[in-house]
């Protein structure tokens, strides 16, 4: 788990013809790493139309998914891959299939749209109608010789009052409230007037439906009839609708086929070596690739060219960890700064350590862990795209209970002994004891500001540890002995000195003082006088420079980045305050219920904003202050080829 799967690299030739097998062979394995290189301007009729047909499938998933909604992924069965003898048969067999989707849903497109448009229209009449026939004869509208009728509508919450927007001698009759319908009676020739002054006061023409009779005495019976035929349109809608969802898995399916083509078909291009040959390169790790290369080699009765070397020293090689299912959570937590390459620790594994430690240091209460835990044990099981970070909290509340209860001796802000009282006081902290407004207790403040710069300098100086195994590693012998032996040396000494002397300069008069120079004059000439003996005086002088440099550098860096672990200290003295505000203030209130409710809610806000504010600082004490010291996260994650459904293609 702190280093990575071994890896050998593997260069693969074969016939051109054997491509389906051998890429059907590895998807089989899922365990090579391809690393193709790029090719321009190179693509064949097949890839061409495959990418087409790809961008036309995702295209009709995309519009059925607009017009019936959302769905789950299609989940594909073993048996149901869409294969063909060769390229142009799969191509057309998918082509052939789609064009039934593509016409199945644009004519449900059309049909929505109609309906969309109608329906309103449809609704607007018969309310017009109904409206006036509660007065008069509907077929009076038609009968006026000199004089049309317009009906108007408008779709605002407030509509403008047509009073003195109708251009005189014409006359409007308002029908209804809502929907807000009106009658403009104007003069034949005046009607575009009119209809420009009402579109400028948010009022449209309602336009008349298809086939819908010039005679209003009609209307009635018309209006009847359509509503009808929209009734009968629905119904087919809502079949056809049906009828969209269900091909919706066969499209995803389609889709995968596609993908899978299309990957396959990219390798093919990318892998030409000669006119009948190709090459395939990528990495395998070392225990399988034995086997992997025998399965290869029977797949194609014989016609491979296998070449394997064990990889050593590439940064390059991709990087794969087996981690027990309980600490993959931390492995994700390490690849938000970065991914571990291949010639370096891993630190995933002391992270399972450290990580929930500083949180349940910064977070330490027994009530509050537990409720942080069980927060996020209902993210994790109830929600999908949450159930990672609901993981790490139950991991956090856990810690901070564990802290809160046998370190610290606290329960929802409150001094609770019952675990602490068989530790020993050197090691016993309680927050709101040592911070009691009664008494502060100095001594044991001090005792742990001390406790939390001895934690970190304990995991900075395992950084500048891991710092020089990862030279060892990596062959850096120079670097390692020079470097970064005299760093960590340097750094020791001084926090050495400064806890055992303070910043007393009259006691650093002999010893103190020798221990601090010789481990930093060490770090400042040993690479210089090196590369001046084995590289030259001006190689040497250079190096001289980048040193003075690193050293002002790292003097720095041991002040600023010890001092941040205060802030596991800073952390602890907010919880007290904060919730101790919360009790302060339910004591003020005179009602028994609302002095409990301000507690629990004060209790509630304290969890949320302390543990939010604690898994930053967490974050942060990883990242700047530890891994810098080591960390270099330029690995690759080992991704192995693997296809959804498999090859297409079977020759």
């Amino acid at each position: 788990m702190l280093r990575p799967e071994r890896m050998s690299r593997a260069s693969i030739i074969f016939l051109k013809s054997d491509m389906e097998q051998v890429m059907g062979k590895l998807n089989d394995h899922g365990a090579f790493h391809l690393a193709l290189k790029e090719v321009e301007g190179h693509s064949s009729e097949h890839s061409d139309k495959v990418s087409d047909l790809l961008n036309r499938v995702r295209d009709v998933i995309s519009r059925s998914n607009l017009l019936v909604g959302p769905s789950a992924e299609s989940q594909v069965k073993p048996g149901q891959m869409i294969s063909a003898q060769d390229w142009p048969a799969f191509i057309n067999l998918i082509e052939n299939e789609l064009v039934t989707y593509e016409q199945q849903v644009k004519e449900f497109e059309h049909e929505t749209q109609k309906e969309a448009k109608d329906k309103p229209s449809y609704l607007l009449w018969k309310a017009l109608v109904g409206e006036v026939q509660q007065g008069t004869d509907v077929s009076l509208l038609s009968s006026f010789k000199k004089l049309k009728a317009l009906p108007v509508f408008t779709t605002n919450v407030q509509p403008v009052s047509l009073e003195g927007v109708v251009p005189a001698p014409s006359h409007y009759i308002s029908l209804a409230a809502n929907p807000n319908l009106a009658i403009i009676f104007c003069r034949q020739d005046d009607d575009k007037k009119v209809l420009r002054a009402v579109e400028d006061a948010g009022y449209h023409l309602l336009e008349p439906l298809e086939g819908m009779p010039s005679d209003y005495a009609n209307l009635p019976s018309f209006l009847e009839s359509y509503g009808k035929t929209l009734e009968t349109r629905a119904s087919v809608n809502s079949e056809k609708k049906a009828a969209i969802d269900r091909i919706r898995p066969r499209l995803q399916e389609l889709n995968l086929a596609l993908s899978d083509a299309n990957s396959v078909l990219s390798i093919k291009e990318k892998s030409s070596l000669e006119k009948n040959w190709a090459l395939v390169e990528g990495y395998v790790p070392t225990k399988v690739s034995e086997s992997l290369m025998t399965d290869l080699t029977t797949a194609v009765n014989g016609r491979l060219i296998p070449f394997i070397k064990e990889e050593h020293s590439s940064n390059s090689v991709p990087v794969q960890f087996k981690y027990p299912k309980f600490l993959k959570i931390f492995d994700s937590i390490t690849n938000l700064y970065g991914t571990p390459n291949y010639n370096e620790i891993n630190p995933t594994l002391i992270l399972t350590i450290s990580f929930p430690l500083l949180f349940g240091l910064m977070f330490g209460d027994l009530g509050h862990g537990i409720a942080l835990a069980c927060i996020g044990f209902i993210l994790n099981k109830f929600t999908k795209s949450l159930s990672k970070i609901g993981l790490v909290l139950i991991i956090a509340g856990i810690s901070g209970a564990l802290v809160g209860a046998f370190f610290y001796g606290e329960l929802f802000g409150q001094h609770f002994g019952l675990f602490t009282q068989y530790l020993p006081e050197a090691i016993k902290f309680s927050p709101s004891e040592m911070f009691s407004p009664e008494s502060i207790d100095l001594p044991k403040i001090m005792s742990f500001l001390k406790f939390t710069l001895y934690l970190g300098i304990f995991q900075i100086t395992l950084g500048f540890v891991i710092n020089i195994v990862n030279n060892l590693i990596q062959h850096k012998k120079v670097d390692a002995l020079l470097v970064s032996l005299p760093r960590l040396l340097f750094y020791m000494a001084f926090a050495f000195v400064i806890f055992t002397f303070g910043i007393n300069f009259t006691q650093w008069a002999m010893l103190p003082y020798l221990l601090i120079l010789t481990p930093m004059l060490a770090f400042f000439l040993l690479k210089p006088i090196y590369e001046m003996i084995h590289e030259g005086a001006r190689k040497g002088l250079s190096a001289l420079g980048e040193m003075a440099f690193e050293l002002f550098d790292t003097g720095i860096m041991f002040v600023s980045n010890t001092v941040s672990y205060l802030r596991i200290f800073a952390m602890v003295v907010a919880h007290v305050e904060l919730t101790s505000v919360f009790y302060i203030l339910g004591g003020m209130v005179g009602n028994d219920i609302f002095q409990w409710v301000l507690i629990i809610m004060g209790n509630i806000f304290v969890v949320l904003l302390e543990g939010i504010l604690a898994l930053a600082q967490d974050l942060r004490l990883h990242f700047y202050e530890w891994f810098n010291k080591f960390y270099q996260d330029s690995g690759v994650r080992f991704a192995p080829f693997k296809l959804a459904l498999g090859v297409p293609v079977k020759k």
